[in-house]
């Protein structure tokens, strides 16, 4: 009878077992915890949620009718011309320009499982696809966070701007590989259009929100560990201005939480482009979010990951730019 052998990949396994059921019973038992648990679903509700489930509900409508192929034949000609991608994907971006974060990843995903888009094009895709939302960024972050329409218009401008930048720049990735014809597309062909479009919405608006909450809660923990304050310290060499420095270093993690920060120090001049920058990467966990969908369809993190550094960085010049001629 042999003996039972043990890995160190079964050490492995039973400490993190062990780290799980510690953090269970710290998160359970400490109040912070618990609060920040309900501030992430509180600000998920209040912020997020009006946002993007109306514009989930009707975009899953959209692709359930015959008007997607119309789309997909209209935009093919200006899309395989600026970005190298077909129609399908300029659907996509359709979408994502409707709908924001993480509704491009998803749209890209389906389309590439779906044989509609090439390899190489939905690395491109996934890049152009990728945007927050008007009713975001105006009416949530520039109405109701700054309580200033003007200063969400322009981050909208902005970050319309950057997305479409950014869609341009990766259109030479890759471009000997030239974009997959599509047939008219349909992405749909469900009997009952309007349960399914509702029950897609819910279940992607209940996975955005489960992402949001836990990395809220993932700030809140390196709070409390400290490192908070050596990532404030780091930005703190760039800026004098407290809530900057603290909004940047929440708004790494999760960009609803980072843009509440930073506006609680009033509007300056570094304030617009430093929030465009932050919608334009999405944070930590706007990407898993997006990851999430891009790794079922098996897209590549490493490019997609290169895109939302490069949109920060043309957020920011992009709205520095704006900041001097309407804020300065």
């Amino acid at each position: 009878m042999s003996k039972p052998t043990f890995k160190i990949r079964d050490f492995a396994e039973i400490l993190a077992l062990l780290a799980l059921l510690l953090a269970a019973i710290t998160l359970s038992t400490d109040k912070t915890y618990n609060a920040a648990v309900m501030d992430g679903i509180r600000l998920w509700a209040a912020a997020v949620l009006p946002a993007l489930f109306p514009y989930l509900v009707i975009t899953s409508l959209i692709s359930a009718l015959k008007i997607t192929g119309k789309i997909t034949a209209a935009l093919s000609p200006i899309t395989e011309r600026l970005f190298n991608v077909n129609g399908a994907a300029g659907y996509a971006l359709f979408i994502s320009l409707m709908s924001g974060y993480p509704v491009g990843a998803k749209t890209v995903a389906d389309l590439k499982n779906a044989n509609l888009i090439g390899k190489a094009e939905s690395q491109r895709a996934a890049a152009l696809c990728s945007s927050s939302s008007p009713v975001f960024l105006i009416a949530s972050v520039g109405n109701l966070t700054f309580n200033n329409p003007f200063f969400g218009l322009c981050l909208y401008l902005t970050h319309i701007i950057s997305v479409l930048a950014v869609g341009f720049i990766f259109s030479f990735y890759k471009r000997g590989e030239k974009p997959l014809k599509t047939p008219p597309l349909t992405l749909s062909k469900s009997d009952n259009i309007l349960f399914d479009g509702v029950f897609s919405a819910v279940s992607s608006v209940l996975l955005v929100g489960g992402i949001i909450t836990v990395f809220y809660l993932l700030t809140e923990m390196l709070t409390g560990l400290g490192a908070m304050k050596i990532l404030n310290g780091f930005f703190g060499l760039f800026t004098d201005n407290a809530a900057i420095s603290d909004g940047i270093s929440n708004g790494l993690f999760e960009c609803t939480r980072g843009l509440k920060i930073i506006a609680g120090g009033g509007i300056s001049l570094f304030t617009l482009p430093i929030a465009a920058a932050i919608c334009g990467f999405g944070g930590i966990s706007v990407i898993a979010q997006s990851v999430a969908y891009l790794n079922k369809a098996k897209i590549k993190t490493a490019p997609f990951l290169l895109s939302k550094t490069l949109a920060a960085v043309l957020n920011f010049c992009i709205g520095l730019i704006f900041s001097l001629l309407f804020f300065a």
